[in-house]
């Protein structure tokens, strides 16, 4: 195992160049972890490191890529894979090349690691799948896991096995209201330059937080580190970047814009907002999810996930639920006393919820 610790973007591509067929999820991409990092990591308690995991024989030839954030919550030293609240999925970086082989070797591996830190209390990754884009998780496999939520992911090869995505009902739906916005001279476009990027996401944050405002609810994209994390991916220029922006636009009105994060195989959407109030008769938000995964298809791209929640919009646009779950596990007496209490506050909560039920039903 090698450490790189505080690595800048070069260094990141080229520790993830040295991976033969590098399977990754977009929240685990170099260019992702560089932008978390400038945004996200500018204190002294807060590091970003990747470890590197190798056959003994093959010092030179990971297999394994794990990125790993430090930082402090209150007196708890914590370990993360890079979450931050940005990223729907968290998993290790793996090498196809090394196969099914590895399997039973990496959870193993990321275990050994993990019982030799002695400068964390706590370990806690979220949002973990069972698979990263078709290969098993070896995070996922470590025994402290719990679940945590729930995702949904379509298979966008699905049609090759005869499968129906595509016929879904939600689908003709779409195309049916796309024809008619095209007929009032609306298009789907994708914002291709840093410049169109960035000013399409500063279209889609003004939408947002209108809509926020009026629903009386917070807008985390209005957190100065949320939206310079967004504005250093959109003005990326490399092609390595998982950064994907569209919208669609009626001459210089945006109707509605959503942003994805990209990897080879996967692509999730993690921004999406909607215009002026008299478009809102055509669905515009759910033509244009439509728009892209369907773009997502004809770039080869397998699996789009809808991120973390099950809501009904997304169930109607096909796919399988799957549960993600929660590494906690604990390195420290503090730790384990984070955890009791941890526990001890979702008893109580959950005997509360009882306890209200049943003065309902006495009712």
């Amino acid at each position: 195992m090698r450490e790189l610790e505080n690595p800048t973007l070069t260094e990141l591509n080229e520790l993830w160049a040295t991976l033969q067929q590098p399977v990754q999820t977009p929240f685990q991409t170099p260019a992702f972890l560089h932008a978390l990092k400038a945004t996200h990591c500018r204190g002294h308690n807060t590091v970003l490191s990747v470890i590197s995991f190798s056959n003994a024989h093959q010092a030179k030839q990971p297999v394994m890529l794990l990125p790993l954030l430090r930082y402090r919550r209150g007196p708890l030293r914590v370990l993360e894979v890079p979450d931050c609240g940005l990223a729907d999925q968290t998993a290790p970086v793996l090498d196809a090349s090394a196969g099914n082989a590895a399997d039973g070797l990496l959870p193993k591996a990321i275990q050994a690691y993990f019982s030799e830190l002695d400068d964390i209390d706590l370990i806690d990754v979220k949002k973990l799948h069972y698979r990263v884009c078709g290969l098993n998780n070896p995070l996922f496999a470590q025994s402290e896991c719990v679940l945590d939520s729930q995702t949904r992911r379509l298979d966008l090869f699905d049609d090759e096995a005869g499968g129906s995505w595509r016929r879904k009902a939600i689908y003709k739906k779409v195309r049916s209201k796309y024809r008619k916005l095209t007929e009032m001279g609306v298009v789907f476009e994708e914002a291709t330059t840093p410049t169109e990027r960035l000013s399409l996401f500063s279209v889609l944050a003004g939408q947002r937080c209108d809509r926020f405002r009026k629903l009386g609810r917070e807008d985390s994209l209005q957190r100065e580190e949320r939206a310079s994390f967004y504005r250093s991916l959109a003005e990326m220029e490399t092609l390595n970047s998982p950064y994907r922006a569209f919208a669609l636009r009626h001459g210089h009105h945006i109707v509605a814009a959503l942003v994805l994060m990209k990897s080879e195989t996967q692509a999730t959407p993690v921004l999406i907002s909607i215009g002026d109030d008299k478009w809102h008769s055509y669905s515009p938000g759910m033509v244009l999810f439509a728009k892209v995964i369907e773009w997502a298809s004809e770039e080869g791209v397998r699996w789009f996930s809808f991120g973390t929640g099950e809501q009904d919009y997304k169930q109607r646009f096909g796919g399988e639920p799957l549960d993600t779950r929660r590494l906690l596990k604990p390195l420290s007496a503090r730790g384990k006393l984070f955890l009791r209490a941890r526990e001890a506050h979702h008893t109580a909560h959950e005997v509360l919820k009882i306890a209200v039920g049943r003065n309902r039903d006495g009712e």
